[in-house]
């Protein structure tokens, strides 16, 4: 079983994210979401970032950059990590669990990591050498709900928005869950029939990786790196 692994952040971690996401909050939309909605988006996408690479360094493994949010794709963010003798780019991928599925345990059973498939892209033209999901303990629908009740003055200090926004609950829900490097995906893929390679919802495919019974546990990817 893929053992989740838990990051605990300081509030003064998940400051640095939130005032990183109110300096964006105006750049796109995110599909026209609420304000309350579209700025806690964004903070996920940072504390993603930084628990990461918090996480990381305690194995003394650092990278070489790391891009800007793309919302474009699913506020996925990247990390270029210098191997022996090649450049590794690392997708991060950032959720809430879905309602239904109630606990990350029960999450990890039904889901899959968020893996785009554009347009008519085969599974050798995904982006990415690894692809990391990071789940936040927190129902996805209740929480949207929940956010476009309150009453968030966007302007106000940055100590009052953190409260306002419930962002301190991030210092102890956000876990790594599972990751996948792209020959082994490519390799489950093409085992696969046609009509399980890939999943929708909404307008967005995705390309199919269990979390569970496919994916790569978290504490893995440390040796993974290592060798490379």
């Amino acid at each position: 079983m893929n053992k989740a692994v838990n990051i605990l952040l300081e509030k003064e971690e998940i400051m640095q994210a939130l005032e990183k996401a109110l300096q964006n909050q105006f750049i796109d939309n995110l599909r026209n979401r609420h304000p309350n909605v579209s700025l806690d988006s964004k903070l996920r996408g940072y504390i993603g970032e930084y628990a990461f690479a918090k996480w990381m360094g305690q194995y003394e493994i650092e990278f070489e950059s790391s891009n800007q949010m793309d919302v474009r794709s699913g506020i996925d963010i990247d990390f270029l990590y210098h191997g022996k003798d090649k450049l590794l780019q690392l997708e991060l991928k950032t959720s809430l669990i879905p309602d239904a599925d109630e606990t990350i345990a029960e999450m990890m059973e039904k889901r899959d990591i968020k893996l785009i498939k554009r347009g008519n892209q085969t599974i050798e033209d995904l982006k990415g050498d690894i692809h990391v999901q990071i789940v936040f303990k927190q129902l996805r629908i209740r929480k949207d709900e929940w956010l476009k009740k309150q009453r968030i003055n966007l302007k106000a200090t940055l100590e009052e928005i953190y409260r306002k926004i419930a962002a301190y609950r991030y210092e102890k829900d956000t876990f790594i869950i599972a990751w996948i490097d792209k020959p082994t995906l490519i390799q489950q893929i093409k085992q696969k029939p046609e009509k399980l390679q890939k999943w929708s919802y909404g307008k967005r495919s995705f390309w199919s990786c269990n979390l569970l019974k496919e994916a790569k546990r978290p504490n893995d990817l440390v040796g993974y790196l290592k060798q490379k």
